[in-house]
């Protein structure tokens, strides 16, 4: 109801001031009219599953992410700027199916007459469509509440912050070659018409325009400049010679090792043991949490070297910080998944990582290793406006496997990061750790019910079924809890959902 009152509210004021036709308050050229309106769409949310797209603001056609648009100009009354409008036109997704858009929305600014204002639209999916609306985070009045960096071009927004650190030649180089290489992918796709052409096209400039994004809003940390550099590298480094992966989690390397037999792997001049992770529409990118799993793989097969080199190398990536007069550490990812902003964490990533860096120090006694090892258990203090990542639920405390949804409690993530700081509770027998590993020990025992169907178990509290392969691992978990916890509890639903596997006909795991 208060958001018919709003809207109400907001169409009496602007018939009122007799600035509006029915379906849009914008006016071209009409000087009567002060505040020019700037409208761009952002690069978020539905955007991936979209090839293509055409939406009509007010008279003028957008086609392009992120970048303003001149829509028209409208009045202001009483330091009020309300404004109403109509977005349509149409998408057509990866697989060539067209719809069609149609909205009428509504907003309101306080502003001057002397000030701009930038409207900033998302994509989102609702059932088996699009939708579209206003995100009031990125939009408000130029130089105020948006930066006036918005109007640069990614790449430009990048080299500008860059200016005058030790990274600007090499960020410089490989924007060039990366304009080479999504140059060539272009033309194919005009030369064609094939679709793969124009993803493997977005693809490649993905980490370009999304540490472009940030740019246009603040200043990069030196760890950020380094990770877009080594995924800049990465994706110029592949997408030289192959368009994109026909699957998303397609896991790349620039070694020979990997613990999978279907990792890609190429060899180049990164020469990096990391892998990086292809989604449509956003190209390869560094992901502690696949880095973290390798390693815990690469321990549990003896394979110490191979688990010792990625987390060398990832440990250049870890961001510190302090809090409550404590060091963090925050492994931070710097890709859109579904809802999320950027950058985001996951509490696998920071739970399991203290482990496989507990064990590292074990091994090898760098004090490094223990440091970030520490500063990850420290971590789980964070607030959610620090990125943090515990969520306070009826059931206990959840560690969120993706931190931008704290309604969604993963089942296998959760309990990989319990494995983790159990881990490192081994190595450092450290109070706080064990003290975070029983709260959530706990979480899982009071939500369990929740996770079972009756006859399968769910990937998440607000997910259907879980995969085959989440199944299988839910056993696993369950019966590694059982072991280090003596709880029966946790034995009884790990056979009662391998039970679920035999009624479906398939092979039960060994438990």
């Amino acid at each position: 109801m208060k958001q018919v009152r709003i809207f109400t509210f907001l169409m009496i004021v602007i018939l009122s001031s007799g600035c509006i036709s029915v379906e849009t308050s914008f006016h071209s050229h009409n000087h009567n009219y002060p505040i020019k309106v700037f409208v761009q769409i952002e690069e978020e949310n539905a955007i991936f599953e979209i090839a293509k797209f055409e939406l009509t603001v007010g008279n003028v056609t957008i086609d392009r992410l992120d970048t303003p648009v001149f829509v028209g100009r409208v009045g202001i009354d009483n330091g009020k700027v309300p404004i109403v409008f109509t977005v349509k036109g149409s998408l057509i997704n990866w697989y060539g199916k067209s719809f069609k858009v149609k909205e009428l929305l509504s907003t309101i600014f306080n502003a001057t007459s002397y000030d701009e204002i930038l409207i900033t639209l998302k994509i989102y999916k609702e059932d088996d469509t699009f939708r579209v609306g206003i995100d009031e985070k990125k939009s408000g009045i130029i130089g105020r509440d948006v930066p006036e960096e918005v109007f640069l071009r990614p790449e430009e927004a990048l080299l500008k912050r860059a200016k005058g650190t030790e990274f600007y030649g090499e960020l410089k180089e490989e924007i060039r070659e990366n304009e080479r290489i999504r140059s060539k992918l272009l033309d194919e796709y005009k030369r064609t018409g094939n679709l793969t052409y124009l993803k493997s096209y977005r693809d490649s400039f993905y980490a370009v325009r999304v540490f472009g994004e940030l740019a246009k809003w603040r200043r990069l940390s030196e760890v950020e400049y380094k990770i877009l550099l080594a995924e800049l590298k990465a994706n110029n480094a592949y997408y030289s010679h192959y368009t994109s992966p026909t699957k998303d989690f397609s896991a790349l390397v620039f070694s020979d090792d990997s613990p999978y037999y279907s990792t890609f792997r190429m060899k180049d001049s990164l020469n990096s043991s990391l892998p990086f992770i292809y989604y449509t529409g956003r190209g390869f990118n560094l992901y502690p949490v696949t880095a973290i799993h390798w390693a815990e793989i690469y321990f549990q097969r003896g394979q110490n070297e191979k688990a010792l080199q990625i987390l060398k190398e990832l440990s250049w990536y870890a961001q510190y910080g302090e809090y409550n007069g404590k060091e963090y550490v925050l492994f931070k990812n710097y890709f859109h998944f579904e809802n999320s902003s950027i950058p985001w964490v996951s509490g696998y990533a920071q739970g399991m990582g203290a482990g496989v860096y507990a064990i590292a120090y074990n091994l090898t006694g760098n004090e490094t290793y223990l440091r970030i090892a520490k500063g990850l258990v420290n971590s789980f203090d964070l607030p959610p406006r620090m990125n943090g990542f515990v969520s306070h639920t009826k059931y206990g405390d959840w560690y969120l496997e993706y931190n931008y949804n704290s309604n969604e409690l993963v089942l296998n993530g959760h309990i990989i990061a319990l494995q983790g700081l159990y881990y490192y509770w081994q190595v450092t027998h450290d109070e706080k750790a064990w003290l975070l590993f029983q709260r959530g020990v706990q979480a899982v025992r009071n939500a369990l019910p929740i996770f079972d169907t009756g006859s399968w178990s769910r990937y998440s509290n607000i997910h259907g079924d879980a995969s085959e392969f989440y199944h299988r691992l839910h056993i696993r978990l369950l019966k590694w809890l059982y072991d280090v916890t003596g709880d029966k509890y946790f034995l009884e639903y790990a056979r009662k959902w391998n039970d679920y596997l035999m009624i479906r006909g398939l092979k039960p795991e060994k438990i």
